[in-house]
């Protein structure tokens, strides 16, 4: 069943099992954990040392770190060609002139996302990529811009969007301003980071500044209505009674909080005091904002007897991730474990709970009651798939706990690509797993938009970490890389085989000269049956839902070898309710869950783009007309892709229509939806519903 699959990958293979909580299983806290949780609080006058980025020893410093993205020298394979696409196809064919004209013009009043919010995404994600790539025109493009953003600053420091005549001292930041001055603030300092240039890291810390001017004790502050404590104490906001802090009621509170992230990283590159000491108010005020104390029920989040959607109204995904990474910042700085508690609580809860088939999280950009998941409608933002990611990264690096991995991998190989148009010139605002397209996956430029191309810019970061003696191999796909790990000079890797298409994973360790160090891969908790060797020779008692080590005198060439075994096989529903797309999202018991098609962390989907039949009798909408003949999947036809950039292998699956007609459909991996026409000459109008897709299926027995 797919839950207890998905609670077995969360699973610690140390010994370690999940205790009970209150109302599930599957939560837990190891008791060692628990006891260095205890251990380590500490107070924030501890935290003035300063960190692992530049300036700040941390306390609490990263067990692996993430190489450098410009060591990935090469990407290939299904994930080489989308990240080709999203550099051509959209970071340089995007307008942002336009878009940095609209910040240079500074004369928009209104709460609209659409505009601000694309400059501080294709910054950061040009710098990213222009750098990876070696790609001259995007570099000076970028350049360009960055010049252009730094010229039009204000004296104190502001470089949004907002009219200066409606910003007022009561009311500095309008709008959706927190979100677009948070990603102009990190690609000001991603450019100061890559580029070593002091200009940009002038202009981030003249914005801090900003902000520690007309926010604080005293100041402004981040209430989200007119509403103050204790008046706001317990109540929910509908109709016109809106945030202010982002326009309407989808959001509500922590708006303006999620700043502490940018904060905190200028603070770990400056040492400037003022910014972590701005950021510890904030956090400090958390459940006064809200009126509901939901700063504190995260340790009731963290103990099972809570779930996150439960310690306010509207707890929405990507707002509450992007805070979640600064309070890890928070955590790095003080060594205070109660930050750590907190967010891998929530981790913990959202995976258990929230986390689609595919990977992805948000029901309707938030986390919601029990286990309820729609199948259709506005389901899995890509905004909350760029903030997770990020997220389990940071916990992966700071916990070395493979679990993390193991989630991003699902994501990786799923929902990520099936938001990006396969031509790279757009991304889906939702992909939920059963719908209709191309509708969805073109429009104007929005927060969804850029936050695609940002993701698939950050996505080689997520490959390969490092310790101080320790080379870490978290994803795998054809790569190559230079790795630089301390004491030991430059290790080339090279990984060849095309996974998941391939079951082998076959990687090539090439070090300056005959080093001992150690290589730590990653075995996922999904394979039952792992085997690993080194130049042929088998490495015992490998785990999964571990790291496989491997320490020993590592010369150019030594070669590894992973064979994860994939497992065809359908998977039932579990927890399934037939649920409307709408909120408050109605549900009732269906005794006949639907089923999914896997093999190992790919997910297929039925997708109405491959029929073969006639056009005419071609179903409308495969999750209402059709259903699986549950075939044994050892006897499934395999296919080749019809097209060599996609990702395979397809199956050749048994369906059956309401009215009785049967057909056969080949199926391929979700990765593939955004191909939306088989015919260039003749594509669908773009707005339309011109195909249907499908995850989950009733299954009907074979006969």
């Amino acid at each position: 069943m797919m839950r207890k699959q998905n609670n077995n990958a969360m699973l610690r293979s140390d010994g370690f099992k999940p205790v009970a909580t209150k109302h599930y299983q599957g939560r837990y806290l190891p008791g060692f954990l628990t006891f260095f949780l205890a251990c380590c609080v500490v107070t924030a006058a501890q935290a003035q040392e300063v960190s692992d980025s530049g300036a700040v020893v941390v306390k609490a410093p990263r067990v692996e770190r993430a190489i450098p993205i410009t060591h990935i020298e090469s990407i290939s394979g299904f994930v080489g060609n989308r990240l080709e696409k999203n550099k051509d196809q959209y970071l340089k064919q995007f307008p942002i002139e336009e878009y940095v004209g609209f910040l240079e013009q500074r004369t928009h009043r209104g709460w609209d996302w659409k505009q601000a919010e694309q400059p501080g995404k294709w910054i950061e994600s040009s710098v990213w990529t222009s750098l990876r790539t070696g790609d001259a025109q995007l570099d000076a493009k970028v350049h360009e811009m960055v010049d252009r953003l730094i010229a039009s600053q204000e004296p104190e420091g502001y470089v949004g969007a907002t009219d200066p005549e409606v910003r007022t001292p009561e009311k500095p930041l309008r709008g959706m301003d927190a979100y677009e001055l948070y990603f102009l603030h990190h690609a000001l300092m991603t450019a100061y980071e890559q580029w070593q240039e002091p200009r940009a890291l002038q202009a981030a810390e003249r914005l801090a500044d900003y902000f520690v001017k007309y926010i604080g004790p005293g100041k402004a502050e981040f209430w989200p209505t007119d509403d103050r404590y204790p008046e706001n104490v317990g109540k929910t906001y509908r109709g016109t009674k809106h945030s202010d802090l982002a326009g309407h009621s989808l959001h509500y509170s922590w708006e303006g909080s999620l700043l502490i992230d940018p904060m905190l990283r200028l603070y770990q590159l400056t040492g400037e005091q003022r910014y972590f000491d701005w950021s510890q108010w904030v956090i400090g005020n958390l459940d006064k904002w809200s009126g509901w104390d939901a700063f504190s029920k995260l340790d009731s989040v963290a103990d099972g007897t809570m779930d996150v959607n439960d310690i306010q109204p509207y707890v929405h995904a990507h707002t509450f991730q992007m805070n979640f990474l600064g309070l890890l910042r928070m955590y790095q700085l003080t060594g205070d474990a109660s930050y750590l508690r907190k967010v891998a609580g929530v981790w913990d809860d959202v995976a258990e709970r929230q986390m689609f088939i595919t990977g992805g999280v948000a029901v309707g950009e938030h986390y919601e009651r029990d286990y309820l998941k729609p199948l259709t409608g506005e389901m899995v933002e890509t905004c909350a798939t760029m903030s997770w990611l990020q997220l389990s990264q940071y916990l992966l690096e700071l916990t070395g706990d493979t679990k993390y991995a193991d989630a991003m991998e699902r994501l990786l190989w799923n929902h990520v690509f099936a938001a990006q148009a396969a031509d790279g010139t757009c991304n889906r605002y939702d992909t939920p797993p059963n719908g209709f397209k191309p509708e969805g996956y073109f429009r104007r430029p929005d927060c969804c938009t850029g936050s695609g191309h940002r993701l698939l810019s950050m996505l080689p970061a997520f490959l390969y970490a490092t310790s101080d003696d320790a080379l870490y191999i978290n994803q795998f796909m054809p790569t190559e890389a230079a790795v630089d790990l301390n004491g030991k000079g430059t290790i080339q890797v090279a990984q060849t085989a095309h996974y998941p298409e391939e079951e082998t994973v076959v990687v090539e360790i090439s070090p300056e000269q005959k080093t001992r160090f150690t290589v730590k891969i990653r075995i996922p908790a999904w394979c039952q049956a792992p085997q690993l060797s080194v130049n042929g020779k088998a490495v015992k008692s490998i785990q999964p839902g571990t790291y496989a080590t491997l320490t020993r005198k590592w010369k150019p060439g030594d070669r590894i070898e992973l064979h994860l075994p994939m497992e065809l096989r359908w998977v039932q529903r579990e927890h399934h309710m037939e649920v409307s797309d709408r909120k408050p999202y109605p549900a009732k018991p269906d005794p006949n869950p639907p089923y999914a098609l896997l093999r190992g962390p790919i997910v297929y989907v039925a997708d109405n783009l491959w029929y073969e039949g006639d056009t005419a009798q071609r179903p409308h909408s495969m999750m209402e007309e059709a259903a699986f003949v549950l075939q044994d999947p050892a006897t499934l036809e395999t296919v080749a892709t019809p097209q060599d950039d996609m990702l395979g292998p397809g199956y050749v699956v048994p369906l059956q229509l309401k009215n009785g007609q049967s057909f056969d459909l080949r199926m391929f991996p979700f990765a593939n939806l955004g191909i939306w026409y088989r015919d260039a000459s003749a594509k669908p109008d773009p707005e339309s519903e011109a195909y249907s897709y499908a995850i989950w299926l009733k299954g009907k027995k074979e006969e």
